[in-house]
């Protein structure tokens, strides 16, 4: 099925014709209205289904927990499970992305170009835009699959403005049809504005000679024309909710300080004055998008100094009623910044937890830099947002510039001083220094026990954590219990989960495979359940389960798991987390005898466990890992170790290639290849081939046959 692009500049009717569209076509349209604030692909994904479910009710519930889950990176998984289940319903649907021009996020971009190119065949996608958007329609429009509408086929011919004027009541000269076509160049919104200038004048024709038509004239025309013509009552209205993305009666109200919004809003809508419904109650409504530019503009051409007290009655509005995201923005562009600040800083434990981690940095991102950098509250959410995206180095920057900033008394999101704040951050992970987590964890459990916060359970996490990377695991399960107990009883469902798995690696230390199956088992579950599998320090789970599955012998499987973990954990970028996954599959692939690609993961693991300040346990951990990797007869005498290049020489030799055809292999004189085997066999105590190769496969230098 075809998808359509519909790519015009504002006023060319793009929402109008859809809507048409709509209500010409059989199948059900499901409808999403994109404005600024969508910027965050799982918001963006969390409409999209949304308005699919107005048409397929439970469309998608099992996804629901994964929806509101922490973090972009679970869309990977998410979106090919919604696509799939959007095949699987019994009829075609239309899927509207409208407005698409204010998505400037890469990576809705990206999510959405797995819409366009894995779509299902009974859904066929619609986007409209101002420009071009960065979706893949290359190869659809080489094969004929894309359907595009621009300008020039939106724009009214001579013929097709005559019409539109003899409809609005107004039988035009042919010349004045050809001087209205040619300064409005078929443009509809102008020509909708020349119809609002002259439908009242005696003389339409001498009216139009005043129009510009042209975009770069419609500022002075509808200061002059279209706005004079209005009562004083619908003009002071206008100006003042131009300030607003939507609006509704009630909060017209606020903005204007009238009581009489909703009739307004109704006399506003049966005059056309360019007023679009949101929904089917028509109780929210927003200005056509070229309107509304022009009526901003206006209102700061006759009373900018107006414009920040409406915001301000906006901002107190959404907030009232729970659009935080709108009442940031509003406090933000009417300069209440300290207002802002205050929410942001309240508010933002939330949006992590309903994964709307990008919404925070864009918040972040609409102050000015300094601004944030001089604020310690805002600098804590940053760190905060930074430490879940593994981005250490940034949020070391931002714990720095918090305390530099300074702010007396508790934080307004109930983690305490700043300093309180920043010790539970910097608790939070590993950052290749265990010695200093565990002194920050032991601070930060003490002080959010003492407060009976609700930041008490990660606090307990990361104490019990932070005990187990120093070896210190029977003192860790203390600490890991409460955690688990506590953490679902807060809905902290990351925490329940990560005390879980943290549990089974204590296990698996103490040799209680059982009791290590529980843990992990829990833990996966609440990660499925509450939709945050696929955030990338979950790849943590993976590695106790494959470390479970290689103390019970089943090797292949240990593998294959501990390769999902090793590749998700890369994701987050801890580098003491790596590396004891590293550990774990160097010991599996060993054993299946891949003994090079597990020594080269040991010296991945030593290099990265070497550089780091202190990495507690796993100092110890790398050295019993490469004694277990080394051959017994090595171990005996380390001095018969053989080196790689004999290596390579001896398995050459046991595949029965003679010394001058190993030697033509790997481009070496006969001599060296000589000396080689000459070191081999004294190692290896052997005096002739088979005796070596004997040895070597005893040894699993080499694999048996």
């Amino acid at each position: 099925m075809p998808v359509v692009l519909v790519v015009a500049p504002p006023g060319f009717g793009k929402t109008v014709l859809l809507n048409q569209w709509e209500t010409l076509d059989s199948r059900p349209f499901a409808w999403v209205s994109l404005d600024r604030r969508d910027n965050d692909p799982l918001l963006l994904w969390n409409y999209l289904v949304a308005a699919i479910r107005r048409i397929e009710p439970g469309f998608a519930s099992a996804l629901e927990p994964a929806l509101t889950s922490v973090g972009g990176t679970a869309l990977d998984a998410i979106i090919p499970r919604i696509l799939n289940e959007l095949e699987s319903t019994d009829r075609e649907i239309v899927l509207v992305l409208d407005d698409y021009h204010w998505v400037t996020s890469p990576a809705c971009h990206e999510s959405i170009a797995r819409l366009v190119e894995q779509g299902p065949p009974n859904a066929q996608l619609v986007v409209s835009s101002r420009s071009d958007p960065p979706l893949p329609f290359g190869r659809l429009r080489a094969s004929g699959g894309l359907f595009e509408l621009r300008a020039a086929e939106l724009g009214f011919t001579e013929d097709e403005t005559a019409e539109l004027f003899r409809a609005f009541g107004l039988n035009l000269a042919p010349d004045s049809i050809a001087t209205l076509q040619r300064r409005t160049e078929g443009w509809p919104a102008g020509l909708y504005l020349a119809f609002l200038a002259i439908r009242n004048v005696i003389d339409p024709t001498a009216a139009l000679v005043e129009f510009g038509g042209s975009s770069h004239h419609v500022v002075d025309y509808l200061t002059e024309v279209v706005l004079q013509s209005e009562t004083e009552e619908h003009r002071s209205f206008l100006l003042e909710t131009s300030v607003l993305e939507r609006m509704c009666a009630s909060l017209c109200d606020s903005v204007t300080g009238r009581e009489d919004a909703a009739r307004i809003l109704a006399e506003v809508e049966r005059a056309n004055l360019f007023l679009v419904p949101l929904d089917q109650h028509r109780e929210w409504f927003r200005y056509h998008h070229l309107f509304g530019e022009l009526l901003l503009d206006e209102l700061r051409r006759q009373a900018s100094d107006s414009e920040p007290e409406l915001h301000r009655r906006a901002c107190e509005w959404f907030a009232s009623a729970g659009f935080l995201d709108e009442a940031i923005q509003h406090a933000i562009a009417g300069g209440h910044l300290e207002t802002a600040v205050t929410l942001v800083a309240t508010h933002w434990p939330a949006y992590v937890n309903a994964g709307r981690l990008a919404t925070i940095t864009g918040w972040l991102e609409a102050f000015p830099r300094e601004f944030v950098r001089a604020d310690a509250r805002l600098c804590i959410v940053e760190a905060w947002t930074l430490v879940l995206v593994g981005s250490v180095e940034e949020a070391r920057q931002a714990l720095a510039a918090a305390r530099e900033a300074g702010y007396e008394g508790e934080l307004p999101d109930g983690s305490g001083t700043v300093e309180e704040s920043a010790t539970l951050v910097r608790s939070t992970w590993p950052w290749s220094d265990v010695g200093a987590m565990l002194t920050a964890a032991r601070t930060a459990c003490e002080t959010e026990t003492r407060r009976k916060s609700e930041w008490q359970p990660l606090a307990e996490l990361n104490l019990g954590w932070a005990l187990t990377l120093t070896g210190e695991t029977d003192e860790a399960m203390a600490p890991l219990g409460l955690a688990a107990a506590l953490g679902p009883r807060h809905e902290q469902w990351i925490v329940a989960g990560d005390a879980r798995s943290v549990l089974a690696k204590t296990c698996l230390a103490a040799g209680d495979l059982a009791q290590a199956d529980k843990w992990i088992g829990e833990a996966l579950e609440l990660a499925r359940t509450h939709g945050f599998a696929d955030l990338p320090h979950v790849g943590f789970y993976q590695v106790m389960l494959g470390a479970l599955h290689a103390r019970r012998g089943e090797l292949e499987l240990a593998d294959h798991t501990l390769g999902l973990g090793l590749e998700q954990l890369r994701g987050h970028g801890d580098a003491l987390l790596i590396s004891e996954a590293l550990l774990e599959r160097a010991l599996v692939r060993s054993a299946l005898g891949a003994r090079t690609e597990a020594r080269a993961m040991l010296a991945e693991a030593r290099a990265t466990i070497e550089s780091c300040p202190d990495p507690g346990i796993l100092s110890q951990r790398v050295e019993e890992v490469a004694r277990k990797l080394t051959p017994a007869h090595a171990r005996a005498n380390p001095d018969s170790e053989l080196t790689e290049r004999e290596l390579e020489v001896l398995r050459l030799l046991a595949e029965g290639l003679t010394k001058s055809e190993v030697a033509a292999k790997l481009f070496l004189s006969y001599s060296t290849i000589h000396s080689h085997t000459k070191a081999i066999y004294r190692k290896l105590d052997g005096s002739s081939r088979d005796e070596v190769l004997k040895r070597a496969r005893e040894l699993g230098v080499i694999a048996s046959d």
